[in-house]
């Protein structure tokens, strides 16, 4: 889970601006569109697939999620295995299920984005190309960008954008050794009412429990 959407972070602190050939619009710019109109949604959710092929085995597995948040703290990404994470806008819990575990932190400041669950952000990236195409039958914005690395083998990244709706559609990561994650986005609502137990986590009985909170007087 921690690598689907910081990657939006990695974007906008990271990102090179260009312009690819002659295409008016540049990758910084898309992803500014996505930030801007995120941040102007009141709520938004939506469902994904995970899709992670494994290189050496020629093996893939899916799984399925939802994403919620409400602006401008709140959010919660499930999978379909179980696991789950979780803010209020004060506190975070991350629950995975094979290790009956739960992970309970402070929501810092710098998790403004709830984007930031997905993708490891602390990565640079920077862009390599920028072109218009479709997917599955939308027009799109095919961002491809590379891993700033010390030698020619960074990582891959390719997000697909909505031209009209300025939804993310699509994301492949590819790591050095073949392996590819790819998040297939769907079904997005913009502005729907979300019931507030949505934003809280009920922590079940026999669950460990590792509660790294700075601020005692914030424990429940």
């Amino acid at each position: 889970m921690n690598q689907f959407v910081s990657i939006l972070v990695a974007l906008l602190f990271y990102f090179t601006f260009f312009a690819h050939g002659v295409m008016a619009i540049t990758g910084g710019e898309i992803v500014k569109k996505l930030r801007d109109r995120l941040e102007n949604y009141v709520t938004y959710s939506m469902r994904f697939e995970k899709e992670f092929y494994w290189s050496a085995l020629d093996k893939t597995r899916s799984r399925s999620g939802t994403f919620y948040m409400q602006n401008p703290n709140k959010f919660r990404v499930g999978i379909d295995n179980g696991d789950v994470v979780v803010a209020d806008g004060i506190t975070v819990w991350s629950y995975i299920d094979r290790n009956k575990q739960v992970l309970i932190s402070d929501y810092e400041g710098d998790l403004q984005n709830p984007w930031q669950i997905f993708v490891d952000y602390s990565t640079n990236f920077v862009t390599i190309g920028v072109k218009e195409t479709k997917i599955a039958g939308k027009s799109a914005y095919m961002l491809s960008m590379k891993e700033e690395s010390n030698n020619s083998l960074g990582r891959g990244l390719k997000i697909w954008v909505d031209k009209k709706k300025w939804w993310m559609l699509q994301i492949e990561f590819v790591e050095t050794n073949g392996d590819i994650t790819t998040y297939r986005l769907k079904e997005h609502k913009v502005n729907k009412k979300i019931r507030s137990s949505r934003f809280s986590f009920l922590i079940p009985d026999g669950i460990e429990v590792v509660d790294r909170r700075t601020q005692p007087f914030l424990k429940q």
